[in-house]
């Protein structure tokens, strides 16, 4: 191969090695024109059902009265919860129910003494979205009271406002011991208002 050959070839090389450089750099993305004025429409589709366990689930508050002095007379205390009541409906309908509430003696933590408790007074603000409808003062010591229903669409995630209680102590005829109480809440959704 003469030497006036070997350079052709290298031009040649020089000149198709540029060409798909430039072929493979950037170029701006302009828009397609459509060539169907007739666009075909598709469609997507799920199916969800209820789960069919779990369908409800429900979270009450706590409620922690602080640090009380004792005394030979009637101690009114009040506190709020530290959360709203939260109920969630993944059943698919808007069922009517009611909240009922219990709350048991308040006990020692360290043995069974129990607090001379006479009361325990609970009340629910309403939700803001009108899913839930709260009561007022509502005594749930040692027996049931409904702190709250439905009202109108409850279904799906429901949060009340506002839950507070009032703890009543009589210490008119009994001694008060000092000590840390504890009592426990049960609560129970029920169908119906």
């Amino acid at each position: 191969m003469t030497r006036e050959n070997k350079v052709k070839i290298f031009i040649l090389s020089f000149f198709f090695i540029n060409i798909s450089f430039l072929l493979f750099v950037e170029r701006p993305i302009s828009a397609d024109t459509a060539i169907d004025s007739q666009n075909s429409v598709a469609n997507a589709y799920i199916n969800v059902t209820a789960p069919t366990t779990n369908t409800w689930s429900l979270t009450a508050p706590n409620f922690n009265f602080g640090t009380q002095t004792a005394s030979s007379s009637v101690i009114n205390s009040n506190a709020t919860g530290d959360a709203a009541i939260k109920i969630v409906n993944l059943s698919g309908t808007s069922t009517s129910f009611s909240l009922q509430q219990s709350i048991s003696d308040f006990t020692l933590v360290s043995n069974t003494v129990v607090l001379p408790a006479t009361g325990f007074y609970v009340s629910v603000a309403n939700s803001s979205d009108g899913k839930l409808i709260g009561s007022s003062n509502v005594n749930i010591f040692k027996q049931n009271g409904v702190v709250l229903r439905s009202g109108t669409g409850a279904n799906g995630t429901m949060n009340s406002v506002a839950v507070t209680a009032q703890l009543t102590v009589d210490g008119t005829t009994r001694v008060i011991v000092t000590g840390s109480y504890k009592a426990t809440i049960t609560s129970t959704l029920v169908t119906g208002p």
